[in-house]
């Protein structure tokens, strides 16, 4: 299995090789980002230490042993539903562009397929894209409307900086999808023909 796994990855060509490393790290960075409450925080007046971290789906404190959390689902903040909406259309994005990518590269009737390619570069262009609304969206919302008698200096965190990490990646991996994509539209199926040999060798 191993060695299987290991021919087939030296099988294909390097912009393949290159999408995979892409969408591989697009995956960890996209899951961090959407999972965490650290796309930006807002800082209590009265405890130096104590701050509000804003998540996707949730807001959290920082405090010990037992941290307050709110959930944001149904928070009827039009620029917050937006941005909830668009964060999860560029997770769900970068979820399929792994699964069609390892498709492409282990499954051996998904070879070498230039139409997989080409329809995986278009999600991860369009993953890139609903990404890219999301960052601009909570960046330019999160601001002093979010300091209150308690809290101040709303500032972004990582998240927010790994959402926008997200969108560079997938974007570029989508190019090269598409580019081979077309490169291999043109050139008679033969790493599908090649990859069907290794399976049959394994």
């Amino acid at each position: 299995m191993g060695l299987y796994i290991t021919e087939s990855y030296k099988a294909v060509n390097g912009l393949t090789k290159a999408a995979l490393i892409l969408l591989t790290a697009s995956l960890y960075l996209g899951w961090y980002g959407y999972c965490t409450v650290s796309w930006g925080r807002v800082y209590s007046k009265a405890m130096s230490d104590y701050f509000l971290g804003y998540g996707v789906w949730r807001i959290a404190d920082n405090r010990t042993p037992l941290p307050e959390l709110y959930a944001t689902h149904g928070w009827l903040l039009s620029w917050y539903v937006a941005f909830q909406t668009f964060a999860t259309l560029g997770f769900i994005s970068v979820n399929l562009g792994y699964i069609l990518i390892l498709l492409l590269v282990y499954v051996a009737p998904c070879k070498g397929n230039a139409d997989l390619g080409f329809w995986n570069g278009i999600n991860c262009i369009f993953g890139s894209v609903c990404w890219l609304v999301a960052v601009v969206v909570f960046g330019v919302k999160f601001d002093d409307t979010f300091v209150t008698s308690s809290y101040d200096d709303p500032t972004l965190q990582y998240s927010f900086i790994l959402a926008v990490v997200v969108v560079v990646v997938e974007l570029v991996a989508g190019i090269l999808l598409l580019v081979n994509g077309r490169s291999n539209s043109g050139s008679g199926g033969t790493a599908a023909a090649h990859g069907d040999s290794i399976n049959a060798n394994a």
